[in-house]
């Protein structure tokens, strides 16, 4: 039984309005297993890089445009705050809470979902083996028109297209009548149309 908001019940205790229906719990369910999916596939990737390559070592996969490289990078994108992984780590906890939550929130609206769900697979991928080895494998590096772009992996590459993704959404596709949160999340409120 679904309890309205604010209602007291006999234990004492205000109870807050649930409105997460077996609909919702399927697709929480799914969207957790979806950011399970991501997590795995990140960490199987950097696993056969570390047992298969030599530390610095390149495999040249497209001439002067594409190799894989295996590297190790001690901070966040780029390199930034490198050897902080006891800061980085904890701040990657906040934000993996904070979009557990998103996902929990964000039933009703798909790829709202889904892409909160790639965020949070490659940010636990990313947390996992910063808090395991102090360190990120890196091994996907491009050079685009002359620049080396900073090796990335699969766990940043979830964050990052789950962002773009997000935002491509939120600006030009949201439809005003499909809600971004599920009503009585602090999401919906915040983002309510």
């Amino acid at each position: 039984r679904l309890v309205s908001r604010n209602e007291v019940k006999a234990d004492g205790m205000i109870h807050l309005k649930n409105n997460m229906n077996k609909k919702d719990l399927i697709y929480f369910a799914v969207g957790i297993l979806t950011a399970a999916v991501f997590l795995a596939v990140d960490l199987i990737t950097k696993q056969i890089i570390i047992n298969k390559m030599l530390y610095n070592s390149e495999i040249v996969v497209i001439k002067n445009f594409f190799s894989i490289t295996h590297i190790r990078n001690t901070g966040a994108a780029w390199g930034m705050f490198s050897s902080k992984t006891d800061i980085l780590s904890i701040v990657t906890i906040v934000c993996a809470i904070l979009i557990l939550y998103a996902i929990y929130a964000a039933t009703v609206n798909k790829p709202v979902l889904f892409c909160f769900s790639a965020i949070l697979g490659g940010a636990c991928g990313n947390l996992i083996e910063r808090m395991r080895l102090g360190y990120v494998t890196d091994f996907l590096a491009f050079n685009i028109f002359g620049y080396n772009f900073p090796n990335f992996n699969f766990a940043d590459m979830c964050i990052t297209v789950g962002c773009i993704i997000l935002a491509i959404y939120i600006i030009f596709f949201h439809k005003k009548d499909i809600p971004l949160f599920r009503d009585g999340t602090v999401l919906h409120r915040i983002f309510k149309e």
